[in-house]
């Protein structure tokens, strides 16, 4: 796992009545780098709550991350099965969204990447074990539900094989007839995957940039080309690989960029599926924090600058509705370029970019495979058609 610095410390001490736990929590201390550990207690909990939420950007957060170590965290309990909402979802954004439980034991990312604000407080729940015994019961209520996320709050890989909490449910899903666990990772720590038992109902989602991105911009994370490479290695494992160009960061120069990153992805580790998402969920200034205006595509820039009172507090900015169109178009004719049948989706589509491209990419707002649907695995019908068109 990554070497973690922090700045505090926190390990409930029900930790240490659960041998399982325990083991955990042992097996992953000597890679944090704190002088500062204290026990989880009513005051922990409250300062913690206290940490504030800001972007790693807008002041280039580093080491000062707050570990939180407990057995089975009761505040975050309801997000261990967490209902994403699509229909409130695509509402937030402007866009296209599809419902569906999504599975979490970490809360917070070893990552540093610009616009994100996950890091500054990172909470493990260690009872893995219970956890996977509670799956039944998420299985028994939404029983159409095939593709289970598994860490949308966090990069696993990153803390593992010492955590061990993927390998148990990866062995958990590889007795499952027709669910599909799907991690989400930039990573490149992968080689602990590699002989897992995993019965091909394991996908992989790499989050993939452009090279300059990955470097400069998602900042601690494996670059575009170990990612690549771990996609590559995944996949010859067995492992159902898929790519999320997530967030798209328009560089200089981005049409050479993705088109570079698409051949090398197609060369190394064809995905099963393509998903698209502009970056977004911000507003212009904050935008200009974050990262460096030289670092962008100078007229996308200043077209978001113009836009930028029209688009304050709309979700799919700072970008225009048109900037999304003109990317999203130009991602998915180099696919179909290298890849005629492979499915491409776009994630958190508006109305308008639906309107322009759905055509183009094959499906409509109800009807589409994508990154993470609820059934977009091994055994839907779209998903199965584009397979064998393949």
């Amino acid at each position: 796992m990554l070497t973690l610095p922090a700045k505090t410390v926190y390990v409930d001490p029900a930790i240490y009545d659960r041998p399982n736990c325990r083991a955990r929590l042992e097996r992953v201390l000597p890679h944090i780098r704190c002088d500062d550990v204290r026990p989880y207690d009513a005051s922990a909990r409250e300062a913690v709550r206290q940490i504030p939420d800001r972007r790693h950007g807008k002041d280039n957060f580093g080491d000062d991350a707050v570990l939180v170590f407990s057995a089975w965290d009761p505040d975050r309990a309801p997000f261990f099965q967490f209902f994403r909402d699509g229909a409130d979802s695509g509402q937030n954004h402007g866009g296209v969204c599809q419902s569906a439980v999504e599975l979490n034991l970490v809360f917070g990312c070893a990552f540093r990447c610009a616009y994100c604000g996950f890091g500054r407080c990172v909470r493990f729940s260690l009872d893995v074990e219970r956890f996977v015994d509670e799956l039944e019961g998420a299985f028994a209520k939404h029983p159409a539900q095939t593709l289970w996320k598994f860490s949308n709050m966090t990069d696993l890989p990153a803390f593992e094989p010492e955590l061990d909490v993927i390998a148990p449910v990866i062995r958990r899903f590889a007795r499952e007839p027709r669910r599909y666990v799907m991690l989400f990772t930039k990573s490149d720590n992968v080689d602990f995957l590699l002989g897992l038992e995993h019965g091909g109902r394991t996908i992989i989602s790499w989050s993939v940039t452009c090279d300059s991105a990955s470097r400069l911009v998602d900042r601690r994370t494996a670059s575009m080309a170990e990612r690549i490479e771990a996609m590559r290695k995944t996949r010859a494992a067995g492992y159902i690989t898929r790519a999320r160009l997530s967030p798209i960061i328009p560089v200089r120069d981005w049409r050479r960029e993705y088109r570079e990153l698409l051949e090398r992805m197609f060369a190394a580790a064809p995905p099963d599926v393509v998903t698209l998402e502009l970056l977004g969920w911000f507003d212009y200034a904050d935008l200009v924090e974050m990262i460096p205006a030289d670092l962008l595509d100078p007229e996308l820039l200043s077209e978001a600058q113009s836009a930028a009172d029209s688009l304050r507090g709309v979700n799919y900015g700072p970008f225009t509705e048109r900037a999304h169109v003109e990317i999203y178009r130009y991602c998915i004719e180099t696919v179909k370029r290298m890849s005629p049948r492979t499915p491409v989706a776009v994630c958190h589509g508006t109305a308008g970019v639906w309107s322009v491209l759905g055509e183009l990419m094959g499906t409509t707002p109800g009807h589409y495979v994508c990154n993470c649907g609820p059934t977009s695995a091994p055994g839907d019908a779209i998903y199965d058609g584009a397979a064998e068109a393949r």
